[in-house]
């Protein structure tokens, strides 16, 4: 069970890599891509509280300098992107981070050569295997939460 633990984590450090997934905030221009709507209504509202803060006697310079600043400090932080890695200790457990990740584990497929080397290793039980064939034959595939299902069934992960 932990040269399969073993092979799991290896995997998962391979696409760690392969998706430069490392925690780390990157500068991109994808939100402002995927969601150009979004972002010409934030201005739009900006433009529509800054007339509101000079059109009454109680707002002025204080609350426009205000708005001015968090607008654009939420325009940089829409402009970072990060890629949270992945972890093993993540499988089957429900917390903020699937917020972000989703479900990684169920739509993730494990590589044929990480099956592989399960298959191959000799401590693999045979519910293992069978259940990887029959899933190879049903789906197509398998995914880092059908090898984890198939050795450890409902254990949390971070106890394995």
């Amino acid at each position: 069970m932990d040269a399969i633990k073993q092979i799991l984590i290896d995997e998962i450090d391979t696409l760690n890599r392969e998706e430069r997934r490392d925690n780390l905030p990157r500068f991109s221009f994808n939100f402002l891509k995927t969601h150009p709507g979004l972002w010409a209504v934030m201005y739009l509202c900006y433009g529509l509280c800054v007339a509101l803060i000079f059109s009454t006697e109680m707002l002025g310079w204080p609350a426009f300098w205000f708005a001015t600043v968090f607008v654009l400090v939420m325009s940089v932080l829409m402009l970072m992107d990060i890629n949270p890695k992945y972890r093993f200790e993540d499988i089957d457990t429900l917390d903020l981070r699937v917020c972000y990740n989703g479900e990684w584990y169920y739509v993730q497929p494990v590589s044929q050569q990480a099956l592989n080397k399960i298959l191959a290793n000799p401590g693999t039980p045979e519910r293992v295997r069978s259940g990887i064939d029959r899933l190879m034959k049903q789906k197509g595939e398998v995914d880092f939460y059908d090898v984890y299902y198939l050795t450890w069934g409902h254990q949390q992960a971070a106890t394995v």
